[in-house]
């Protein structure tokens, strides 16, 4: 797989590339550079691999964070703290993190910051990737790119949930 790092400038997207698996692909071209698997159909445990890591991304019960594994040896690389409104800050142990927050008034767009507000990338509409020039020499590229995916789909099922609940309610 070739790194994200590289792609810069490049049109990157996420695909579906089998309708009956839960497995996402990012893809620069027909070049596929993170794949990302559910473990089961209602799973909110993912597997991901990228060029420059593998991950395992885990919620426990409805718990607002989410723990993010090194998959070799299961050990946390960091944590997501989730707010009410799909905002997210991934928190490491040396003190680095980020901030995932909606950054278009129609929520089309969602955009990892770095600690001084930089916008590293975007994720627009639901599928497509941009990545700033900023970003090009930044190791947690691939993780913030796969997270900020597996975060955008945590919230639409969440969104999905909410709206199959509400009509039984009333």
């Amino acid at each position: 797989m070739k790194s994200i790092n590289e792609c810069i400038g490049e049109e990157l997207q996420w695909v579906h590339p089998h309708l009956l698996r839960a497995e996402y692909e990012l893809r620069a071209g027909d070049e596929v550079l993170v794949s990302l698997s559910y473990s089961g159909a209602f799973s909110s445990q993912a597997r991901a691999e990228a060029a420059d890591g593998l991950w395992v991304f885990e919620r426990k019960n409805l718990s607002r964070t989410i723990t993010v594994l090194a998959l070799d040896t299961r050990t946390e690389l960091a944590s997501v703290k989730r707010g009410m409104s799909g905002h997210s800050t991934l928190l490491f142990p040396d003190g680095r993190e980020y901030r995932w927050q909606c950054s278009s008034f129609w929520h089309t767009v969602w955009t990892w910051f770095d600690q001084e507000g930089r916008p590293l990338l975007h994720l627009k509409r639901g599928k497509h990737v941009q990545l700033e020039p900023d970003a090009c020499d930044l190791h947690d590229l691939a993780l913030l790119t796969t997270l900020g995916w597996y975060l955008y789909k945590q919230q639409e099922e969440e969104a999905a949930t909410a709206a199959a609940i509400v009509p039984v309610i009333s």
